[in-house]
């Protein structure tokens, strides 16, 4: 065999491994392609699913701030009133005629009064309403006879007194007892005020 028909074997032969190859090369080519395009649109479709997931839990928790928010603003709202009409129930109390004050101060202090010999500490300006009358028929109806005198001392309340005896002291003054009122008394005011929350 010449070396001419030699090399032109080696020529067919390399061109026909080239075709294989190149064949080869585009199959396996084709197949990555696929498996690539199958991949991304997996991967597509889980990334969307995950992002519809993220939206719908952040318009969700949106949803429950806004709720949140009109809660608080719907309490703070129903606070007003309620101060609104505790202020309104003060006044009324405030202004009761000084023989209707005298009679429930009385009664107060008799209720409330543990020995009879307390010391009764007034304001500056209601101390002529508590005058030597009050005293007498106070001490005369508390059981067993009292011995209450007024104290001598002022104090910065305007409404009420305040029983002493040595380290004891009964609070009696208007800010006290309404406090305690109206902490017992406001789940009902409440109902009243707003019976939708029923």
């Amino acid at each position: 065999m010449s070396i001419e028909n030699i090399l032109s074997t080696i020529d067919e032969e390399a061109r026909s491994d080239v075709g294989g190859i190149i064949s080869k090369a585009e199959a396996e080519a084709e197949k990555i392609g696929k498996e690539y395009a199958n991949r991304t649109k997996k991967l597509s479709a889980k990334l969307k699913k995950e992002s519809e997931k993220k939206a719908k839990e952040q318009h969700r928790r949106m949803i429950v701030n806004e709720q949140l928010e009109l809660r608080k603003s719907l309490l703070s709202k129903k606070h007003e009133i309620l101060d609104i009409f505790y202020e309104k129930a003060r006044k009324k109390i405030e202004e009761i005629p000084r023989e209707d004050y005298i009679k429930f101060i009385g009664r107060l202090i008799l209720d409330r009064a543990i020995s009879g010999s307390e010391e009764i500490i007034v304001s500056k300006e209601q101390r002529e309403v508590f005058d030597s009358d009050f005293l007498k028929s106070l001490n005369k109806s508390f059981p067993g006879g009292g011995n209450f005198t007024l104290s001598d001392s002022d104090t910065d309340f305007t409404w009420g007194v305040v029983l002493k005896e040595k380290k004891r002291v009964i609070d009696l003054s208007f800010d006290v007892l309404f406090k305690q009122v109206t902490e017992r008394v406001e789940s009902q005011v409440a109902a009243l005020l707003f019976p939708e929350d029923k």
